[in-house]
């Protein structure tokens, strides 16, 4: 099998979830794909920052933590769990099939093992949640910052505080899983990249391959974001 690695040029926060979905809808039974998200520099819009909250949480509670944190371009996942804000975080996103059988837990269960000994194999030391929770969208009210409540095989730094969580939507046997490694400078680290992409083979059995994204591809992505992930229909869908 071969494991297909999607480069992709920077984009804002819409188009980066557009192309997760599009990516999805065109998973084949014989292969898997990762993308490393690629953001808008520094420089660009809103700094580069961005939020995405789970698809099912209620907007108007996930704006509020967003706006706190001084964040205005943000969108909903086509995956769940909480709010994720992304600043210097390094964000990727993996395309794969499971049998029905197997329940998101236990995809999401074997996968971060999977994750935790690759970066533990390149010398970063990661516990894991091991308590037996699951992910609510809100909580008193409140919706829930995603890295402040971990989950069930969520990853922790040293002193306990989650450092690398993720969120799954199936699509019949196509699985789609958006994760993020909220590590000092986790985006500009090659060695976080390097780690995790030799984790994803081992855990897939594959071999890698590498694949820009096509013209046709963005352009779908850029039009997907205006039509859909830009819009109050969307972002304020519950």
């Amino acid at each position: 099998m071969q494991c297909i690695f999607i480069e992709t040029p920077p984009l804002d926060v819409y188009a980066n979830m557009a192309i997760d979905e599009l990516l999805v809808s065109r998973l084949r039974p014989d292969m898997c794909m990762a993308r490393f998200f690629n953001w808008v520099p520094a420089g660009g819009q809103n700094g580069g920052a961005a939020a995405t909250f789970g698809y099912a949480q209620f907007e108007n509670t996930a704006r509020a933590q967003i706006a706190a944190a001084g964040i205005t371009q943000y969108t909903r996942r086509p995956t769940g769990g909480g709010v994720v804000l992304h600043r210097d975080d390094l964000t990727f996103s993996l395309f794969f099939t499971a049998g029905g059988a197997l329940k998101p837990q236990q995809i999401y269960g074997a996968l971060h093992a999977a994750v935790r000994q690759g970066l533990m194999a390149a010398g970063f030391a990661l516990g894991s949640y091991d308590k037996q929770s699951d992910y609510r969208p809100a909580r008193g009210g409140v919706s829930a910052n995603c890295f402040a409540n971990p989950v069930s095989d969520d990853l922790l730094d040293n002193g306990g505080a989650k450092v690398l969580g993720g969120a799954i939507r199936r699509f019949a046997d196509a699985v789609l899983y958006q994760g993020s490694l909220q590590l000092p400078a986790a985006r500009d680290n090659a060695d976080y990249q390097d780690a995790l992409s030799a984790a994803f083979l081992k855990y897939f059995n594959a071999a890698a391959a590498r694949r820009p994204a096509g013209n046709s591809l963005l352009n779908e992505a850029y039009a997907l974001a205006t039509d859909v992930y830009k819009t109050r229909e969307w972002i304020e869908k519950f």
